[in-house]
C-alpha cells in the first residue's frame, strides 16, 4: 500500500552503510541523522542533493553552527545519476522486488537484511574519481 511505506537516511563511505529508518522526512529528522554522524566520526563531507529537507533554512543555519566538523557540498538539480546514494536506493528497490513479504514489518527485515549484507554497496570511489 502506498501510505505503507519506510522512509529511510542513508549515508555511505568506503566503508560503512549507515542507515535509519524514520516515520517521515524533514529537516529536524535529517539533522538528528547528521548529529549522529558526526559523533560518530568526528569530520565529515557530505555530498547531498538539493531536497527540500537539505536545504531549509533551519538546515543552513545547522550547517553554519556545525562548519568546523561539516562540510556541505550539493550535487548539482536533477542530477541522481551523480549520486551514489541513489545506486543504493536503486540496488534496495531490486533487493525488496524479488522478496517476499505481507506487511511493513516483514518489508522492513527484507531492507535491514539488505543493507546488513552489504547488497546495497556501491563503489564510492568510483565516484570521486569522475
Amino acid at each position: 500500500k502506498r501510505k505503507e511505506k519506510h522512509c529511510v537516511l542513508g549515508a555511505l563511505n568506503a566503508k560503512y552503510f549507515i542507515y535509519e529508518f524514520a516515520e517521515t522526512l524533514n529537516s529536524d529528522i535529517f539533522k538528528r541523522f547528521l548529529q549522529k554522524l558526526i559523533y560518530h566520526f568526528k569530520k565529515l563531507v557530505i555530498v547531498i542533493d538539493q531536497g527540500p529537507y537539505h536545504v531549509s533554512y533551519e538546515m543552513q543555519k545547522f550547517y553554519e553552527k556545525n562548519k568546523k566538523h561539516l562540510q556541505v557540498i550539493h550535487f548539482p538539480a536533477y542530477s541522481p545519476e551523480l549520486d551514489p546514494i541513489e545506486q543504493s536506493w536503486r540496488a534496495a528497490k531490486k533487493w525488496l522486488a524479488i522478496r517476499y513479504w505481507e506487511n511493513k514489518n516483514q518489508m522492513k527485515e527484507q531492507l535491514v537484511t539488505a543493507f546488513e549484507q552489504d547488497i546495497v554497496s556501491v563503489p564510492i570511489y568510483d565516484y570521486l574519481s569522475t
